[in-house]
């Protein structure tokens, strides 16, 4: 690890634990940067708890954040909106893995990445940030950050995922009873399979590989919605579940 790169871990964990923000130390020069800052706050936190991973367009290229060591919180969730530097929220598709893969150099394929996937679930992608003035970030800072992430929120489980009309899916956001997102569709890769797969063959091949119950969170379909500390909010998939969480 270089000095910068451990400058860097050494800060985030700081921010974490102190709950002070920080300003980013110096201009990140390449993902692999931004990898080895998430893959050092991973490492001293504990064993990863899965992944998060967006993508913008349905050809994008995907961008992946771990989920670190008790990041995973069953539905309905409780935290405490008054520690957090802001309260973001997203719902999401998110999925359980059901078995193990190796690291190995060898690519995964689609319908073996497929195959090592249990349910899927309804997801509530919880956003705080350890960056002081996140606005006017490099985003790849915020990606070093694990992409913002502070929790995943696990909801009802789905069974029948792959023959889903992703597409057609309804999706509503209500806080404190009041719908603020209700529409069709609205997740930027259109079918969460395809960066589902992408994360799957990243964390093997260039991560360390991937275990059975980690999660993994493939996007928001709703936006990045902020609120104040005392809301509630719901994410619903129409026929499917929903997931709850107080703040």
């Amino acid at each position: 690890m270089t000095p910068d790169i451990s400058k860097a871990v050494c800060s985030l964990l700081a921010a974490r634990k102190s709950g002070i923000q920080m300003a980013p130390p110096f201009a990140l020069p390449d993902r692999a940067a931004v990898y080895a800052i998430q893959d050092g706050v991973a490492k001293a936190t504990g064993p990863v708890a899965g992944w998060k991973v967006g993508a913008r367009t349905p050809t994008a290229a995907p961008n992946p954040a771990p989920l670190l060591a008790g990041a995973l919180v069953a539905s309905p969730a409780r935290f405490d909106g008054k520690a957090m530097h802001m309260i973001g929220v997203e719902v999401e598709i998110s999925f359980h893995l059901a078995r193990d893969i190796t690291a190995r150099t060898e690519p995964v394929g689609r319908e073996e990445a497929l195959a090592a996937v249990g349910d899927a679930f309804i997801g509530m992608e919880v956003v705080d940030t350890r960056l002081a003035d996140f606005r006017k970030a490099d985003p790849e800072w915020l990606l070093a950050d694990n992409q913002m992430n502070h929790a995943l929120v696990i909801g009802d489980s789905v069974k029948n995922w792959r023959g889903l009309d992703w597409v057609n899916l309804e999706v509503k956001l209500v806080f404190d009873g009041k719908t603020i997102v209700e529409q069709k569709g609205g997740l930027g890769a259109v079918d969460p399979l395809r960066p589902l797969a992408w994360m799957i063959d990243h964390a093997v091949r260039e991560r360390g590989g991937i275990r059975k119950g980690q999660a993994i969170t493939t996007g928001s379909w709703t936006g990045l919605r902020y609120f104040p500390p005392g809301t509630h909010a719901r994410g619903e998939f129409a026929g499917l579940g929903a997931v709850e969480a107080s703040f």
